[in-house]
This record gives structure tokens, sequence and C-alpha cells, in this order.
């Protein structure tokens, strides 16, 4: 009899924890699908006499983004990011490099608020975030972008308007 209870209990948890999951789980969108309206070139002011331009390009299902900086006239690249879908966990990992070899990994998910919420980590490991970023779209043509460091203070923040 006790056999019985314990197995029809644990029959029971497993089924309703089941019915509980089958009802919260979200089906989550394609966040590199979301992330092709920022194909092409952006600009935004980045302080005085510096412009900051982020050229999204698709290469395959993949995405890269040229960034660079054009201060006073003269443009100078910054970083090349690459980024993808990772259809394990469902969310966007990029790889920044800059002209001397340094880098940076992320990881992102799309919010439904349109947003990119990420993380900016050590070697796509997690428990190593050294800080977060946001990308909100205001419009098809607009968006912002902010970064914050661990403390929560916001090291960035910009507004980009489609150039072309």
């Amino acid at each position: 009899m006790k056999k019985f209870c314990f197995l029809t209990t644990v029959v029971l948890l497993l089924f309703c924890s089941g019915s509980i999951i089958a009802q919260t789980k979200q089906e989550q969108p394609n966040a590199l699908d979301k992330m092709k309206q920022f194909l092409g070139s952006w600009q935004a002011t980045a302080g005085k006499d510096t412009i900051e331009l982020w050229d999204w390009q698709l290469y395959g299902k993949a995405m890269t983004v040229n960034v660079s900086h054009v201060i006073k006239g003269q443009k100078t690249p910054l970083y090349l990011n690459n980024l993808g879908f990772d259809k394990r966990d469902g969310k966007i990992k990029g790889y920044a490099m800059w002209p001397d070899g340094g880098y940076i990994t992320w990881i992102s998910v799309f919010d439904p608020a349109n947003k990119f919420l990420g993380e900016a980590m050590d070697n796509f490991i997690p428990g190593t975030t050294w800080g977060k970023f946001e990308m909100a779209i205001l419009n098809p043509k607009e968006w912002t972008w902010k970064m914050w460091d661990m403390n929560g203070k916001i090291t960035q923040e910009l507004k980009f308007s489609k150039v072309k």
C-alpha cells in the first residue's frame, strides 16, 4: 500500500508539474529575425564633434555590425561585432573585436517590449558579467542603446537614427 501511495503521489506530482510548465511556457520569438530591423546604416551623436556609425549586414543567417566613429569628419574603425542565434537556448550571442585584437563576448534575449537585453561577459561564461546593455526599438527609423556597469551606472547612452 505504501508503494502504491508513493507511486501515485510521484505520478501526480509529475503530471501537475508538467501541466504547470506547459501552461507557463510561452513561444519565444526568433530574436535574430527581430534583429533584422537593424539592417542598414545608423548613426548617433556620441559626443562633441563625434558621430557613432553602426552598419548592419547579413552574413548568411548571422549578422555583422561594423562600428566606427567619425570625429571632426575623420572616420575611424571602432570595433566589429558578429552575432548569431543559438537555437539551443533561444539567445543571440555575439563577439565584438577591436582593431588592437581585444574582444568581448555577450549574450542577449529579445523582450516582447521591442527591447534586446544583454550582458557582456568573459568568453560566454555565465557569472562573469561585467556590464549590461539594452537596445530599445522606438520605431522603424530610431532605436536607443544603453550600457550599464555592474553597479547600475549608465556608461553609454545613444539614440540612433536610420541613415540608409
